[in-house]
């Protein structure tokens, strides 16, 4: 039986099959080899922000290896302590999974479900409920919800911005998970983490002129002191001059960043009221993002400009 729900538990390993997968084995002691995948995930999360994930037929020892090594990593991650990497963990799951789902319809509504969004097929199309949508975090442009079709509480969208919905709730779903809590750590996992060097707090962003790349990294970078002056002097400029988001979309953007940076740093003190003043008043005055040399003194302690 569990043999049946091991493909599905690898492409996802997050998932309610992959959790009775691991209990299924009724492991009760560490297993160095899962350990060292773990490690291995981990490793590739903080020096890549990426997870190898090939797809692969057969092979179940492949298969159970990962799936265990995922568990291992949730353990490894949490005890590590540190919010950034944990935001990293499952911004690299959520982008692993992303992968697989791009080929099945199937996966994203079962996964999309899994995580509570409802999803709910109409031929070529599909239908979440409004509170849904707007709970997950959308990096994608395309979900700006300015764009979307909305009636009755219910958006429709298309695949494509289906898979984007779902990848965002996996996302917030990893990460809401975490962190574990450290008493139920064995003692060797808890050891094992200590050798893992967590993600630098500092992130590089590179500098061009006339580039604004570098917001868009800071936007897709979640970092333990996140000021007032970002919002006002950056990111609201941005969005609403630059890429041209509505007052809404571009709140709701920076809210959404906001909300991953307090999973690092719960302190942060700005609220949605402020995110929202900051939107309106540099669209009625035409403001345009800081420069980057004056950006680098305002953000030196949590940045390095290339």
């Amino acid at each position: 039986m569990l043999l049946d729900k091991l493909d599905f538990a690898y492409r996802y390993p997050f998932s309610q099959e992959a959790r009775e997968v691991v209990a299924g084995l009724n492991v009760t002691a560490v297993d160095r080899n899962y350990l060292q995948e773990g490690i291995s995930q981990i490793t590739s999360v903080l020096k890549t922000g990426r997870i190898a994930h090939e797809r692969t037929r057969g092979i179940t020892e492949v298969k159970l290896r990962y799936i265990m090594g995922y568990a291992y990593a949730r353990m490894l991650v949490s005890a590590m302590g540190d919010g950034y990497s944990i935001s990293r963990f499952a911004a690299a799951e959520a982008e692993a999974a992303s992968e697989f789902l791009a080929f099945s319809v199937d996966d994203m509504i079962k996964i999309g479900n899994e995580f509570g969004l409802g999803v709910k097929r109409d031929k070529d199309t599909f239908v979440v409920g409004f509170e849904s949508f707007v709970s997950v975090p959308k990096r994608n442009a395309e979900l700006k919800l300015i764009n979307q079709r909305l009636a009755g509480g219910k958006v429709t969208i298309d695949v494509r911005e289906l898979l984007a919905l779902v990848k965002g709730s996996i996302e917030k779903g990893v990460s809401e998970g975490l962190p574990i809590d450290r008493k139920i750590i064995p003692k060797e996992v808890a050891e094992a983490a200590k050798l893992l060097k967590p993600q630098e707090k500092k992130i590089a962003l590179v500098s061009r002129a006339g580039s604004y790349s570098w917001i868009e990294k800071l936007l897709a970078t979640p970092i333990a002191d996140v000021r007032h002056r970002s919002v006002n002097l950056i990111f609201a400029p941005y969005l609403v001059n630059v890429k041209g988001l509505d007052e809404e979309s571009a709140a709701r953007t920076i809210i959404d960043y906001i909300e991953r940076c307090k999973k690092i740093n719960p302190n942060t003190k700005i609220n949605e009221s402020y995110i929202k003043y900051q939107c309106k008043y540099a669209k009625n005055k035409g403001l345009r993002p800081l420069s980057m040399t004056k950006a680098r003194e305002l953000l030196k302690e949590v940045a390095e400009f290339e």
